[in-house]
């Protein structure tokens, strides 16, 4: 099958979760097949893996449609090789999966934009692709003075596309709670054909695009991103607070003057990759048990090669043991108001489930980097309970008990509602 292709999606519980992580449930489509429906061939081997992981694997915290995704999930692995599994990953690039969604919801007003670059002398520079931005606007009865805008940058390890049937759902919620007149999503080049600093690049051109030529004003924005979308809202920032070598400096109306600095409305950090630390260093994985999670050190480190990011500049890495911790004070402390400053962001919030890889990393940056206080989450939290805890916070990190990488995406996969992320999220949305 080709980038430009469909992706095969179907309107059954497998057929969502197969193709959407872009890889087979039980086999693959024949080759040379055009056919848009999964092939499956449910082999001894591959059904005996599934109902092991069913039985004795599964994570007593989640719920039942949950285990299945990370089944499904680890299935992948134990079968299909890491070559096989990269191309799979990308045969569908952000922008046609984009597209394809939104053909088949027609509720949705899509319109793109390609956003040029200055030019540049650095040869390592030169050749990154202008960003296109995706404006979608579900068509609904809205204030039509309402400005706010959602930017999201999607996860992927700056390696792998978008992927639609998880990720779509999870930011039109995101849409929906936020009250947002209008979500952009930024489709960002690939490494490793682009590695650092590329995505950074066309975030700091995408974010300056919509503050000069659609005029709108860092208090109509909420900057959200799971995983390396996460890491690209924090590089952002940081270079808001401290301009990167790689692209102009942002100009901001009012911006150096604090008594009437404009905020962001609000920054969300999904599950962020916030280190880029090797796998056994202390500050990622000092304790970390990937048991639970889809996500292992192994692939964390594959996509940090294939990235090839400078762990000792704070634009690619948040914190580091091997940089001077004042640098990161500057910055984080400036962004967050934590240096006696008005915060370059209204509202903070991240999330991180208990079951991740990249569980210790999170919590770090919560803390040292965003401050705030953390709050703890399950199953079991009642949604009043959870609208006291959570909702009108200006500056938390909530622990969500039992979930890995970004839950939310692979709930909206296979049409749950209920996770412990996708809730919190929600009704903190609904009070900025």
């Amino acid at each position: 099958m080709t980038a430009d292709e469909p992706p095969s999606e179907s309107l059954t519980l497998w057929g969502k979760l197969s193709p959407i992580w872009l890889v087979p449930l039980f086999g693959e489509n024949p080759p040379g097949s055009h056919v848009s429906k999964p092939y499956f061939s449910l082999t001894p081997t591959t059904a005996a893996r599934c109902i092991k992981f069913l039985l004795f694997q599964r994570n007593p915290s989640l719920h039942w449609r949950q285990n299945l995704a990370l089944a499904l999930l680890k299935l992948r692995r134990a079968t299909y090789p890491t070559k096989y599994l990269h191309l799979q990953a990308r045969r569908v690039p952000t922008g046609k999966a984009i597209e394809l969604y939104v053909s088949q919801h027609p509720n949705i007003a899509h319109t793109t934009v390609t956003v040029p670059l200055p030019p540049s002398s650095d040869p390592h520079l030169k050749n990154v692709p202008p960003p296109i931005l995706h404006f979608l606007t579900p068509v609904t009865r809205q204030d039509t003075n309402n400005k706010t805008t959602l930017l999201y940058f999607h996860g992927g390890g700056f390696v792998n596309p978008l992927r639609a049937t998880g990720h779509m759902p999870f930011i039109l919620s995101l849409h929906k709670a936020s009250h947002a007149h209008q979500t952009i999503i930024l489709e960002y080049a690939l490494a490793p054909e682009h590695p650092y600093p590329a995505q950074l690049i066309q975030a700091v051109a995408a974010l300056s695009y919509l503050l000069t030529n659609l005029s709108l004003c860092p208090s109509d924005i909420i900057l959200a991103g799971d995983s390396a979308g996460g890491q690209l809202v924090g590089a952002l920032l940081a270079h808001l607070a401290k301009p990167s070598p790689y692209a102009p400096q942002i100009e901001v109306e009012n911006w150096k003057n604090e008594r009437d600095q404009q905020q962001f409305k609000a920054a969300v950090f999904i599950s962020p990759w916030v280190s880029m630390e090797r796998p056994g260093d202390a500050s990622m994985f000092e304790k970390v048990d990937d048991k639970w999670d889809y996500l292992t050190r192994a692939q964390c480190a594959r996509y940090q090669d294939l990235w090839d990011s400078k762990v000792d500049e704070v634009w690619a890495c948040s914190f580091s043991e091997d940089r001077d911790a004042e640098e990161e004070e500057e910055v984080w402390g400036r962004v967050f108001g934590r240096d006696g400053h008005r915060p370059m962001v209204g509202k903070t919030l991240v999330t991180v489930g208990t079951a991740e890889v990249l569980l210790d990393s999170c919590r770090r940056f919560g803390r040292e980097c965003v401050g705030g206080e953390t709050v703890v989450v399950d199953r079991d939290t009642t949604s009043a309970v959870l609208e006291k805890e959570v909702k009108g916070r200006e500056v938390v990190t909530v622990e969500c008990v039992g979930e890995a990488h970004v839950q939310p995406t692979l709930d909206a996969a296979v049409g749950y509602e209920e996770g412990v992320m996708m809730r919190v999220m929600l009704a903190w949305l609904r009070g900025v």
